[in-house]
C-alpha cells in the first residue's frame, strides 16, 4: 500500500488529513462523535473550506480536482437553467446552498484524491 508524505502539506491539510484517517468519512457515526468533541474553531477547520464557498470551481481546479470542477460547473449550468423559471429569493437560495455543499465536501474530497488516490468525479463522495 502506499503511503502519502502528509509533511508536504500545511499543518492545516495535516490536521484534516489526519482526523479523516482516524474518524472516516463524514457520513459515518464515528466521525460524527469525534467531530462534535472539537471545538467550534476545529469544527469549521474540517467541515467547511472557505476557499471553494467563495470561488467553487476554480479552487477545485486550483487544487487539482478537475473532474470534480467540471460536475460543480455543469450542476450550476443547471441551476442557472432552472433559477430562470424561479423567484429570485429561491435562486439565490438555491446557488447559497451548492456553495455550502461544495464548501463542506472539497476538504474530504481533496484527502480522498491526495491519500487514498480516488480519483472519482463524484464532488459529494462520502458526505450523504
Amino acid at each position: 500500500m502506499n503511503t502519502v508524505d502528509l509533511t508536504r502539506f500545511s499543518s492545516k491539510w495535516q490536521f484534516r488529513f489526519n482526523f479523516f484517517q482516524q474518524h472516516g468519512a463524514p457520513k459515518e457515526p464515528g466521525f460524527k462523535q469525534a467531530w462534535k468533541a472539537l471545538s467550534f474553531g476545529d469544527r469549521l477547520k474540517i467541515n467547511l473550506n472557505f476557499f471553494a464557498f467563495f470561488f467553487g470551481a476554480i479552487y477545485l481546479f486550483i487544487l487539482g480536482m478537475w473532474r470534480k470542477a467540471l460536475v460543480v460547473i455543469g450542476i450550476n449550468i443547471v441551476l442557472i437553467a432552472v433559477s430562470l423559471v424561479l423567484p429570485d429569493i429561491v435562486a439565490r437560495a438555491l446557488f447559497i446552498a451548492m456553495n455550502f455543499l461544495v464548501a463542506s465536501s472539497t476538504n474530504y474530497s481533496y484527502y480522498l484524491e491526495q491519500v487514498k488516490g480516488n480519483t472519482s468525479w463524484n464532488p459529494f463522495e462520502g458526505m450523504f
